[in-house]
């Protein structure tokens, strides 16, 4: 369904900016039976000429993208650490006493085990039943549905309010966006801290991360456009970082307005964000035409490649590397297969692409691995493959570059 409103603010003056052609919602991970039946959709992006958000113009609804999902929080290190990191800082720092954690969309329990770490009653809240699952399993409370304002009333008379909540790269996924923000401003106790995670858009733009905008990522989040919508809830960020992790994040600590003072650095990269632009469309247009010379680019790259006789495989199978793949074209005529972790996509395929998701440890080594997962590049590079000189790396982003050790 294609937006006629702002997802923020409601008004009608949307206008077109970035498109990444048709797509398959791209966590769809198949099975063999359903290679060639996938269902594609438009992936465009469109800028608020009102308050200056750009999001992805048409809505998959949520029942489809959520109701079977492969991903997990825990299945990388980078992860583990930078959520117990946030969470120290949260619990030792921000609040005065333990209390109730809310996760909203909290996958396998990555997150809230790091609050459970600090003493903390912990609460998830997860649409998608294997994620759940798992996190049941680790003892980490977990109801399955979708977080609302209906839900955050229901949660407060059986649980009472919440110390601290989280959407930690969920934000920008949500649908009843409204909803969930009305809802969060009620399930928050009055001297509670909610914390968001969200890619960061003048990052995302900098280092032309177009594979981290896809249908699940409804709207992309500057520091000025969510407090435009924190404010409409009485709640306001009172403190901001930036960290490193999925190419370029912010984590923004908020509380209802007038409780606690705001740090410089809130209005500090406020202004930051105008001066550079990024509330006008120009910025994003430009980036489009960014984009496309880089498909070029990579296309090149692995078009010689492939004629010199070498294998390529890709390293990871995240869904930024469906919409990569999509857009630039690249289908198992050109990667072989992809390496996984994950055990929930062993055995099936990237979307559109025929290219299979195998378990890492099963295959032989490759003359160069597309790394589809580039946000964890160091990560990888620590690896003794790496490390031996072994194992060649293809990054795409922000221009496509051979490393090798």
């Amino acid at each position: 369904m294609k937006i006629e409103n702002c997802r923020i603010c409601s008004a009608p003056d949307l206008e077109a900016c970035i498109d990444l052609g048709r797509q398959p919602w791209c966590n769809d991970f198949i099975t063999a039976d359903q290679v060639g039946l996938e269902i594609t959709y438009p992936l465009e992006a469109c800028f608020c000429n009102n308050c200056g958000t750009l999001q992805v113009s048409y809505t998959v609804p949520k029942e489809i993208m959520y109701c079977e999902h492969t991903y997990l929080s825990g299945a990388t290190k980078t992860m583990k650490e930078h959520f117990q990191k946030v969470s120290d800082y949260v619990c030792r720092s921000l609040v005065k006493a333990k209390g109730l954690v809310v996760d909203i969309g909290s996958n396998d329990g990555t997150l809230l085990s790091t609050y459970r770490n600090n003493g903390m009653d912990v609460l998830g809240i997860e649409a998608c039943k294997k994620p759940a699952e798992i996190a049941t399993q680790s003892g980490i409370a977990t109801e399955i549905g979708f977080f609302n304002y209906d839900y955050a009333v229901d949660i407060a008379q059986r649980r009472g309010k919440a110390m601290v909540m989280s959407a930690a790269n969920v934000f920008y996924h949500i649908e009843e966006l409204h909803s969930v923000t009305k809802g969060v401003s009620y399930l928050l106790d009055q001297d509670g801290v909610f914390v968001v995670q969200a890619s960061y858009l003048p990052r995302l733009i900098e280092s032309k991360a177009f594979d981290i905008m896809y249908h699940e990522h409804l709207l992309y989040y500057r520091v000025e456009n969510l407090n435009y919508l924190l404010n409409l809830y009485n709640l306001e960020i009172f403190e901001i970082e930036e960290a490193p992790v999925h190419g370029g994040s912010i984590v923004a600590y908020i509380c209802h307005k007038g409780k606690r003072p705001i740090s410089s650095k809130v209005n500090q990269m406020i202004e930051s964000e105008r001066l550079h632009g990024y509330h006008k469309i120009d910025k994003y247009k430009n980036f489009n035409d960014d984009i496309v010379a880089m498909r070029e680019k990579l296309v090149q790259l692995i078009g010689d490649l492939k004629g010199a006789g070498k294998m390529i495989y890709a390293y990871g199978a995240p869904a930024k590397g469906t919409v990569l793949l999509n857009f630039y074209g690249l289908t198992r005529k050109e990667i072989d297969l992809a390496v996984e972790v994950n055990h929930l996509k062993f055995n099936r395929y990237i979307p559109c692409t025929n290219i299979p998701i195998v378990d890492e440890r099963t295959v032989d080594e490759p003359d160069y691995y597309l790394l589809l997962s580039w946000n964890f590049a160091e990560e990888f590079f620590r690896s003794e493959a790496y490390q031996s000189g072994k194992r060649k790396f293809i990054i795409p982003v922000p221009e496509p570059k051979i490393y090798h050790k």
